[in-house]
């Protein structure tokens, strides 16, 4: 099985996903938002696999930073997700990559946010 998790290392949530893959011996690439800018390529995968709604943020302090004028175009951009507004979201969420829900894994196996039953669904 081949698959790339992406996050950021010190997220309670991404630790959780990582003990979690340990625990039932699942090989992983750790994709690190931190050290690495996600491709455009990449946004878009995570956005044919999962949509648009679950893979941006709304929760997260990134998002809760952004100015009123931003957060709307955001939001009309979620609620209409054709290429230039899926474009749009790119370019905000290069260079605020907390802003992508996580972890994401994608691979053999795909899966957005953590949830200890269903990772033990998909990769027990």
């Amino acid at each position: 099985m081949s698959i790339t998790i992406y996050g950021i290392k010190n997220c309670a949530t991404m630790k959780k996903a990582f003990d979690k893959l340990e625990s039932l011996a699942v090989d992983y690439q750790f994709f690190d938002y931190k050290k690495s800018v996600l491709s455009e390529a990449e946004f878009v995968a995570f956005v044919k696999a999962f949509g648009i709604e679950k893979v941006i943020n709304k929760k997260g302090t990134t998002y809760r930073k952004f100015d009123e004028a931003t957060k709307q175009r955001v939001e009309a951009a979620i609620a209409k997700p054709d290429e230039n507004n899926l474009n749009y979201l790119y370019q905000i969420v290069k260079e605020n990559q907390s802003l992508i829900k996580r972890p994401i894994i994608m691979g053999d196996k795909q899966a957005v946010g953590f949830d200890d039953a269903s990772y033990q669904q998909l990769f027990g």
